[in-house]
């Protein structure tokens, strides 16, 4: 029976994860994920494409703070809410919408511990960011995730992976919000809905792989036997693809351990 093995945040996007024991989903995916982001002086969007570094930025959320931790950096405390803030426009790929600034303390913390000029942003409240329609009906809206609510992987693709090249990778690396177990390797290609008892994760689209899976969690370097096995197991019409995108449907809260019934595309 498949079962929800793992469950992962990513309060700032392309930063650390967290591991909890629980989603709770709101109307942008899960609660907390994503809803701070960096982005340069012209208010595009920063991530581990560019900044491998920020994988060493570990945030810790709390109750009404976020406490951000970097070896040889004082812990940064910022609001996990501020009415008052003063809003700037930001662009994460296509999108361009508002964001709230977090202040010069936290610029210059992040511009510290990155060697580059940046800003820390968070998500308004009221944002409306729209999933792409191509996937979603109108109304479905996304934090500063790259385009979709929710990313879902298996145990069973990161061990043909982790088989191919030799050793174990972390799941960590492909940043789901959702592991699975109990499910063939690649079993997520042919995946129309995972059903849960109380609603459904709705797959939309695989997900596309850039860079970021090939670097060592640890050193940030690349590895290459990482693309080779990407590229023999998961090639597809060119494209490396790992993972599901998804929307929530009727679901509001998701835990380790908790059962799914795989429906599968014709």
């Amino acid at each position: 029976m498949p079962q929800v093995s793992r469950l992962f945040i990513y309060p700032i996007k392309s930063c650390a994860p967290v591991e909890v024991e629980q989603l709770v989903f709101d109307e942008y995916g899960p609660a907390g994920d994503r809803r701070f982001l960096l982005v340069d002086e012209q208010g595009n969007f920063i991530t581990q494409r560019q900044q491998p570094k920020m994988a060493h930025i570990y945030p810790v959320p709390g109750e009404t703070l976020l406490r951000v931790e970097a070896a040889d950096q004082p812990a940064l405390l910022v609001p996990l809410s501020d009415a008052d803030a003063p809003c700037k426009t930001v662009t994460v790929w296509s999108d361009t919408l508002a964001a709230e600034d977090c202040g010069d303390e936290a610029a210059d913390w992040f511009s510290s511990v990155l060697g580059i000029r940046c800003r820390l942003v968070r998500l308004p409240q009221n944002s409306q960011r729209q999933v792409d329609l191509r996937y979603a009906d109108p109304g479905q809206w996304v934090s500063f995730a790259d385009g979709f609510p929710v990313l879902v992987a298996t145990e069973s693709s990161l061990a043909a992976l982790s088989d191919c090249i030799g050793r174990p990778l972390a799941i960590e690396r492909f940043r789901p919000n959702i592991v699975v177990s109990g499910v063939g390797a690649f079993a997520e290609r042919r995946w129309q809905a995972l059903e849960h008892k109380d609603g459904l994760l709705d797959i939309r689209k695989p997900c596309q792989r850039c860079v970021i899976p090939t670097r060592n969690m640890e050193t940030l370097e690349r590895e290459g036997d990482v693309m080779d096995a990407l590229k023999a197991l998961c090639r597809i019409d060119g494209k490396i693809i790992f993972g599901q995108n998804a929307l929530v449907s009727g679901l509001q809260r998701l835990c380790v351990g908790d059962e799914l019934t795989e429906r599968f595309s014709d």
